[in-house]
């Protein structure tokens, strides 16, 4: 038996935990993109002053809770799970580097399809970003962890926030902003009144372009890659195989990150106060918020894992969890294909009801997915989109269903 074929023959034994906490960010994501309308941002006008205020707050809340923190957790493991494939193969004598890089092209190939659907999702900008994990292998850990605190600053946008507020620069977008918010005034139009035929055109070129502006624009692509590089980290750390590590670890960092993240939050309260306006406050809340999500995710992960690993309760409850981690590019293009029929004017047209309504429909969006994700789990290796992306990556036909599979030794695998 070769060694690819050693690999494709069967599954590896999963790290539950990685998989429930994926799939906790997964929901988080739903619930954030049901108060965008999947991209068709709108803001309900209600004629009961109490309902408004209800409306308002639910929607406030939902994105204090997961707006920036549910990605950032999905792009951390990202970078996690990319070290254990390297790590795992690297084990069996095989350089997986170039492979990782056809799985990406792939990953790309699936996000263009996915983005024609939702211009809002994001394994276009993974796949792009994901190669620089390629070269960062190797290099030294004491290296990775100046380069990630670096690109956490966000060094361009410290020094954006710090030109707007001095008389050396004009408060008002830049022409590249400009460009962005045309292209999404045309993306509303489009997904109100438009066709599938017209939302798939627009999406095709015009769509994919609003979005890397975006990520560029708010440096996005900084943050992205300091979290793929944490994620790295921690896989060369070992902590994520050693429960008894990720306990001791979450109640350590605990408190830092929740300082980190009640720092940050302050800082952007006080802004409108110390005198800042126009193009700077909203530049300066951006650029702060941003710190502040990477300490309310890691409070997150660390309030997760401890719950998992000392509460049987909360166990047998994340657990549920993990079948939608275990199927997140599956789950995620889902939730494209549901969310725009159901919000965009050729569906359901479900956006214009109000913040509550949309919260509804998140809460019964993730309820579907953990349904049918435990429901397939139980029968298959892997989702349908997963099974597919392996297949491809290996040149091989990998086993779908449970007993097709011959086992093998086990190993710790997250995708």
């Amino acid at each position: 038996m070769t060694k690819i074929e050693n690999l494709t023959n069967a599954p590896k034994k999963r790290i539950h935990s990685i998989d429930a906490l994926r799939g906790f960010a997964l929901l988080g994501i739903i619930m954030v993109h049901c108060m965008e309308h999947f991209d068709l941002i709108s803001v309900p006008v209600l004629e009961s002053p109490f309902w408004q205020w209800i409306d308002n707050a639910v929607s406030s809340a939902i994105y204090f809770i997961f707006q920036g923190k549910a990605y950032a957790i999905f792009s951390l493991l990202f970078g996690l799970s990319f070290f254990i494939q390297m790590d795992s193969q690297a084990d069996k004598g095989v350089d997986f580097r170039f492979r990782f890089l056809w799985r990406l092209m792939l990953l790309l190939g699936l996000g263009y399809l996915n983005g024609m659907v939702y211009m809002g999702e994001f394994f276009v900008v993974y796949a792009v970003l994901g190669i620089v994990l390629i070269p960062l292998y190797k290099v030294p850990s004491k290296y990775l962890i100046i380069l990630s605190v670096l690109l956490f600053m966000q060094i361009p946008g410290i020094m954006q926030f710090v030109s707007l507020l001095s008389n050396n620069a004009v408060n008002t977008p830049s022409e590249m902003n400009i460009r962005m918010e045309s292209l999404f005034e045309q993306s509303a139009y489009v997904f109100t009144n438009g066709s599938v035929w017209d939302v798939l055109s627009f999406n095709a070129f015009k769509g994919q372009s609003a979005k890397l502006l975006w990520v560029f624009i708010h440096l996005r692509y900084l943050q992205l890659i300091g979290l793929f590089i944490v994620g790295l980290l921690i896989g060369r750390s070992g902590i994520h195989k050693d429960e008894a590590k990720m306990v001791k670890y979450g109640k350590r960092v605990l408190p830092y990150a929740v300082g980190v993240f009640a720092f940050f939050y302050g800082i952007v309260l006080l802004l409108p106060h110390m005198g800042v306006s126009g193009f700077a406050l909203e530049n300066g809340e951006t650029l702060f918020k941003s710190y502040g999500n990477l300490g309310m995710m890691v409070t997150y992960i660390c309030l997760f894992t401890i719950l998992y690993h000392k509460r049987d309760w909360a166990r047998k409850l994340l657990e549920k969890l993990a079948p939608v981690g275990r199927m997140s590019v599956t789950n995620y293009m889902v939730q494209s294909f549901l969310g725009v029929i159901i919000f965009y004017g050729f569906g359901l047209n479900c956006a214009v009801r109000s913040f509550l309504e949309c919260a509804l429909i998140g809460i019964g969006l993730g309820a579907f997915q953990i349904a049918y994700s435990n429901w397939w789990i139980k029968r298959f290796y892997y989702g349908p989109m997963e099974w597919l992306w392996r297949t491809l990556t290996f040149f091989k036909r990998v086993p779908l269903r449970r007993q097709e599979a011959k086992p093998l030794v086990p190993a710790c695998e997250t995708r």
